[in-house]
């Protein structure tokens, strides 16, 4: 006579757990193409990315596009980077509703059954990625549009969400980028309100979930332009607020111009599995979660130098936090889902036991292991889905140094080593140089 004992169950379970580990996931897929990146070679992730992940055309397209388009961009082939994010751009907009047949496939296996959609952050540094790539094409034009499509972007994916709305709702750093690329086309105006939404964000939602209030050089580019505009109402009232900042002698003027370096610095952190097996009444389940290992921020010295003139960078972005922070707001999601999921596999797993007692005529040992088996199948089955854009940097940090017009040696230094360096840079008066790095 055939019984599932205790012992049989271990080695179920056992069994379950070795399955579920030896299997492929994206983070272990992925960490040949992030370690070229580390040593600062986009051109052999691209290699490796390619040799990995040869279908484009699956429920992964759009992090295929993704992540390719922003390899492309760090290699500096641009034209092809902005052709592969665009499509991946729009590829998110369609990206609508719920399709029922990949949701039944879900709840019976996994997570993995679902077509990638990514994040709120991925979705918006789709545009992140293509306004830095226009940017150091020196098309200003298409830059802003990308900056300027984050606002209808957030606006649609907030209003999705009717509870339990995700704390990452704006972002400060790319409403200060983009107040850059407007004063570096000559629109002041536009520049000092995208400094000033910019301030608002580091100051309310920044402070609070990432620890990142707004930096000293967003405060003194509010006042110098605010002053520069003749906005005396506006410069009163942050010059009140912030009578420690001193302006005087930053940005561009009729004398001087401005190197301004956005440095991609680390690698965001990728997700991993947390896992929960159990055995019940002769059963195998299983709950499978996404998470992201709590590290403490890591720290990085960025210092823009010309000659005896340097000025250290601050950190405008932390990638890392807010993935984190994302994964948490849809931790109940998940774990709803997970549940739910949970549910159908022992439904699944009852229905076969009793389908079986039945064509046996009702040999109760037979059915019960078959129950066991199926619940081992489904237990198998259940992965936590780790897919995410990982060639993202960790930290965003910004640099400015305003020098004279004239020809000046520019060096950019990350932790004591040298990853920038020109001799002789040209520096026009009123306008912005600027520098897009990756280090590390």
């Amino acid at each position: 006579m055939i019984r599932p004992c205790n012992s049989f169950a271990a080695v179920a379970i056992a069994l379950a757990v070795v399955i579920c580990g030896c299997a492929t996931d994206y983070t272990r897929e992925m960490r040949p193409i992030t370690s070229s990146l580390k040593m600062d070679r986009p051109d052999l992730a691209i290699v490796e990315f390619r040799e990995n992940f040869t279908d484009s055309t699956g429920r992964n397209r759009l992090l295929y596009l993704m992540e390719l388009g922003n390899l492309m961009r760090l290699s500096g082939d641009f034209p092809a980077a902005e052709n592969l994010l665009l499509q991946a751009d729009r590829l998110s907009d369609q990206q609508r509703g719920i399709e029922l047949g990949q949701e039944v496939e879900a709840f019976l296996s996994s997570d993995l059954a679902l077509e990638f959609r990514g994040a709120d952050y991925e979705k918006v540094f789709i545009n992140y990625c293509l306004a830095v790539s226009y940017a150091s094409e020196n098309n200003m034009e298409d830059a802003l549009v990308e900056c300027r499509r984050v606002n209808d972007k957030l606006r649609v994916l907030n209003q999705s969400y009717e509870e339990n709305k995700n704390r990452y709702s704006d972002d400060a750093f790319i409403r200060y980028l983009m107040g850059i690329l407007y004063e570096k086309a000559g629109d002041l105006n536009n520049a000092l309100i995208a400094y000033r939404n910019s301030a608002a964000i580091y100051d309310s939602s920044y402070a609070v979930d990432y620890g990142i209030s707004a930096p000293q050089r967003v405060k003194s580019d509010i006042l110098r332009l605010s002053s520069e505009l003749g906005m005396q109402s506006v410069y009163q009232d942050y010059s009140s607020r912030w009578p420690e900042v001193i302006w005087e002698n930053e940005g561009p003027d009729l004398d001087h111009g401005e190197i301004v370096v956005v440095l991609e610095a680390g690698m965001i952190p990728p997700r991993v599995e947390k896992s929960y097996t159990f055995v019940f009444n002769n059963r195998v389940y299983r709950v499978s979660l996404p998470a992201i290992s709590k590290k403490r921020r890591e720290s990085w010295s960025v210092i823009l130098s010309s000659g005896d003139m340097q000025t250290h960078g601050f950190l405008a972005e932390d990638l890392a936090g807010i993935a984190r922070k994302n994964l948490e707001d849809q931790a109940g999601r998940n774990i709803v889902r997970a549940v739910a999921r949970l549910a159908v596999k022992a439904g699944v797993t009852e229905a076969g036991e009793q389908l079986v007692e039945e064509l046996t005529e009702e040999n109760s040992d037979i059915s019960r292991l078959t129950g066991f088996l199926l619940s081992i199948v489904g237990a198998v089955t259940e992965r936590a889905d780790l897919r995410a854009w990982l060639t993202l940097p960790s930290q965003i940090f910004v640099a400015r140094l305003r020098l004279p017009e004239g020809e000046h040696p520019v060096r950019v230094e990350v932790n004591g080593r040298i990853v920038f360096s020109d001799e002789s840079m040209s520096v026009d008066p009123g306008e912005i140089n600027l520098l897009f790095l990756r280090e590390g």
